[in-house]
């Protein structure tokens, strides 16, 4: 009786294997990975499957929010699936607990499942995004050409410039810390001197302390820039309901006539005659919201536009020399539907996905919170998240001043966010004028907040439609 006890103690030892995570005993699926794991980390999750087949691996919380859904074919026996200790679109994922559940059916259709349970503990320092501000630099303005760069903790980052036959011609190392990002600026120049020739070059950046998590991308240098946007009757600036996608790309990239200033917070006053003692008939933003330009002399222009008191359209004269115009950044553009409560993404003239959002409900009293129809430009990132009225609101892009396109509200439950509260009014009005997006993915669409953060460089284009 004692051997067996001890043959049997021996057998349980060595099921537990320390510093892994199992599936409780089963004689079908089990599932196993590192009792701990971190972001931007390779470890691996080991699934042993009685038979192949086809299986689904979804990552949740303690709280079932789902951060990763993935399928794979294994095969019979040990399958070991890499990952990297992120979310669905590779966003970090809070410390807590977690676990994967898998499901797997097998050529004859039987359903296997197995789960395993985990924690997240932190993250390795990494670059977490690096965007340009456009594909072209020009040598003779190059002060207007930045990357901005945000790290998941402090460290070293690379950032290296080759040549179209891959050798590198420019490398400087930038101690990063500030957690609302960093913008780096190049003139494309090698020193203090001497700038690069024009021509075809690739930027590399990456964290020293994770290299081979590294954002790379072309840049093409170019001697002169071309003339200054010259201030026009502009035509329309938003595309009307039922128009193609070429005909919505084509108003997306046009130049945007904005209010010259240092700072998208600073309001102006639209006038309601030509003269500068007439009366106010609406408060427009500086920097980043675009004016449809009606008519214009040298004094003055005559412009229409959506006004932040109260989200109303309204028509109006500005100095003109107060006006200036600038191109939008050239890849991407939003389009913010308010009368259906969505968003979709175009990349290239071809909307890649569409969202549900909650934009501003105008309450009595609160005309303010009404989200302005218009186009903008998205203004330089400005940190990972921000708190306000008892909930933290992540990924911020800023395109307004104080309106912005952030995730879902949550609150800390424990170690673990909780959406409850906002997530169920996504495709409704919700918000006090910021667009809410959601943190997950929603249906087919790859999109949710961390992928418009980590994907929109500045002076994204974004379009809001009145409802």
């Amino acid at each position: 009786m004692k051997k067996i006890l001890f043959i049997l103690m021996a057998l349980l030892l060595c099921s537990a294997a320390p510093g892994f995570a199992a599936s409780p005993a089963d004689p079908g699926l089990t599932v196993s990975l590192p009792e701990s794991a971190r972001g931007y980390t390779p470890c691996e999750i080991i699934i042993t499957c009685p038979a192949s087949g086809e299986a689904t691996i979804q990552l949740y919380d303690a709280l079932n929010n789902p951060w990763l859904k993935r399928s794979a074919s294994l095969t019979e026996g040990e399958n070991r699936i890499p990952w990297d200790g992120l979310g669905e679109n590779q966003e970090r994922l809070f410390a807590g607990p977690y676990h994967f559940d898998v499901t797997l059916r097998t050529e004859t259709g039987t359903e296997y499942s197995g789960s395993a349970s985990f924690q997240i503990n932190g993250t390795t320092p990494t670059l977490v995004y690096a965007l340009p501000t456009s594909g072209t630099l020009y040598l003779d303005h190059g002060e207007r050409w930045f990357i901005e760069c945000y790290v998941s903790a402090e460290c070293i980052v690379v950032m290296e410039v080759n040549d179209a036959n891959g050798k590198a011609v420019y490398t400087r190392e930038t101690t990063i810390s500030d957690p609302d990002g960093t913008i780096l600026h190049w003139a494309g120049s090698v020193n203090d001197v001497r700038k690069l020739p024009p021509g075809s070059y690739s930027v590399r950046l990456w964290s020293k302390m994770n290299p081979s998590w590294a954002v790379s991308f072309p840049v093409e240098l170019v001697e002169h820039s071309p003339e200054e946007l010259s201030l026009g009757i502009t035509g329309a600036i938003i595309p009307e309901r039922g128009m193609t996608d070429e005909e919505i790309w084509e108003i997306m990239m046009k130049p945007s006539v904005v209010i010259a200033g240092n700072g998208s917070f600073l309001r102006f006053d639209l006038l309601s005659k030509p003269n500068a003692s007439s009366r106010a008939v609406g408060s427009l933003r500086c920097a980043t919201q675009g004016l449809e330009i009606l008519d214009l002399d040298k004094n003055w222009a005559h412009v229409r536009a959506w006004s932040h008191t109260d989200g109303q359209e309204v028509t109006g004269y500005i100095q003109t020399r107060k006006l200036t115009v600038f191109a939008p950044a050239a890849q991407y553009g939003l389009l913010i539907d308010k009368r259906d409560q969505t968003l979709t993404v175009y990349e290239n003239g071809t909307p890649i996905g569409t969202v549900p959002v909650s934009t501003g409900l105008k309450t009595k009293g609160n005309a303010y919170r009404e989200t302005p129809a218009g186009a903008f430009l998205t203004d330089v990132h400005f940190g990972a998240s921000f708190a306000q009225e008892g909930y933290r609101y992540e990924y911020p892009l800023r395109y307004d001043a104080g309106n912005i396109i952030h995730g879902v509200g949550y609150v800390r439950s424990g170690r673990v966010r909780d959406y409850s509260h906002n997530l169920p009014l996504l495709g409704q009005k919700a918000s006090h004028g910021c667009v809410r997006v959601s943190p997950f993915l929603t249906g087919d669409s790859p999109i949710n907040m961390y992928w418009l953060w980590t994907h929109l460089p500045y002076h994204t284009r974004v379009i809001i439609l009145d409802d």
